[in-house]
């Protein structure tokens, strides 16, 4: 089967067909935000010792989601999000534009394909991002206060998609964890 492209899929159904070759597979997608950021800086905050707590907390949530692939935007607050989640799966993260037309595209698709992706990106890239796999408007903007949403697309062998919000705005870490954070923290 080869990309769609003169004729679009089903709503509720991914508009790019199985890759070329590839036997049917779930291909699962989670989106977050970076976690909080320091708001007195301008030019590419780092995170708060908030922030760091919420980026231990995903690497702790997405131990058991057997995660093949890691994408981030540029920004430092993005990377110190990943960084807990990678470090558990001795991986690196891919780079993504948030800036393009189109996020979801033939070639993301491709690569992403049968694997188990997590997306670090922005308050409003991130449900931007959602909202073109699912070919709707679905996702609003983030609001500045709101760090903890999980958006979780599944996209069965079929091609259908299904897609689930949980909000995670409160956490608990472990204290060994968060004493550890806050021995090492400097604001």
């Amino acid at each position: 089967m080869a990309c769609q492209s003169d004729k679009e899929a089903p709503k509720g159904y991914i508009n790019f067909e199985t890759p070329e070759g590839v036997q049917p597979k779930v291909t699962n997608y989670y989106f977050i935000r970076h976690a909080e950021k320091d708001l007195t800086t301008k030019d590419d905050p780092q995170l708060t010792m908030k922030g760091v707590e919420r980026a231990s907390y995903w690497g702790e949530f997405f131990k058991d989601k057997a995660l093949d692939q890691f994408y981030t935007t540029k920004y430092m607050r993005n990377f110190q999000t990943i960084i807990p989640i990678v470090h558990y799966y001795k991986k690196n993260p891919t780079n993504f534009n948030e800036n393009r037309d189109s996020l979801f595209s033939k070639e993301f698709w491709q690569n992403t394909y049968g694997k188990n992706a997590v997306i670090v990106s922005h308050s409003n890239t991130t449900p931007a991002f959602c909202n073109e796999i699912l070919r709707e408007e679905k996702y609003a903007e983030i609001s500045e206060e709101q760090y903890g949403n999980l958006y979780h697309i599944q996209i069965d062998e079929r091609g259908k998609i299904k897609d689930t919000l949980l909000f995670f705005e409160e956490f608990e870490l472990p204290e060994n964890i968060r004493n550890q954070i806050r021995e090492g923290f400097t604001e």
